[in-house]
């Protein structure tokens, strides 16, 4: 069977999808990596951390165990990459030389939109929030990665409400409030899986919350 990698690079970040199930076939390290990991998402979502064993991600994912502890030696090790994925992705937001030719509205709202690609491709990555806010607080290290992360993705759009506010897109307001702003609202993605809105889609809700900001602070 013929993998299809499905790249986009908008923002720095990226989807590998692989066409069929076949688990065993020969795949490439990163794309094999990114499977275990979307299997253990849904353990850790649909189980918590807690009840989660690695039998459950080998069932899930449908490969041997020796395959999974070839990346993975724990399910700790496993969490701690679901962390550092994400910090993955948003530091190549920042090295991303394009994006900084651009205007900071349009870059944030091209993350917003690729935040909603990655939701409605595989929401878990969202709900396993719960579990990383509930780990960090009994394990110091994910409780310092958590916070690297959270604070990274913070900065990023900081850093953008600061530069428009340099080049005269927008007001003299606080970078780091409004930050949050976009922050929280892309956040509130999560109550789709419990509404399932059918008078609007999850691209409308995500493009009129970026709006309401966007608008709110621009130069007029």
């Amino acid at each position: 069977m013929i993998g299809i990698y499905i790249t986009y690079r908008p923002v720095g970040m990226f989807l590998i999808v692989y066409e069929g199930s076949n688990m065993t076939e020969r795949k490439p390290s990163s794309v094999r990596r990114i499977e275990i990991l979307e299997a253990a998402l849904t353990i850790f979502v649909k189980k918590g951390y807690s009840d989660a064993r690695m039998d459950d991600i080998v069932q899930e994912i449908g490969l041997s165990k020796g395959a999974i502890y070839h990346h993975f030696q724990s399910k700790r090790d496993l969490f701690i990459a679901l962390i550092e994925h994400w910090m993955d992705q948003f530091s190549a937001i920042e090295r991303n030389n394009d994006l900084r030719a651009k205007p900071s509205t349009d870059i944030i709202r091209k993350i917003a939109h690729f935040t909603a690609i990655i939701f409605k491709r595989n929401p878990n990555w969202f709900l396993v929030e719960p579990e990383i806010w509930a780990f960090a607080n009994r394990d110091q290290e994910i409780h310092e990665l958590a916070g690297q992360l959270y604070t990274r993705v913070l900065t990023v759009f900081e850093n953008l409400i600061d530069r428009g506010i340099e080049y005269g897109e927008f007001k003299q307001v606080h970078s780091r409030m409004i930050a949050l702003s976009i922050m929280t609202s892309l956040h509130g993605m999560i109550w789709f899986v419990l509404f399932q809105p059918e008078d609007f889609s999850l691209e409308e809700y995500v493009e009129l919350n970026m709006e309401f900001i966007l608008n709110g602070i621009a130069v007029q």
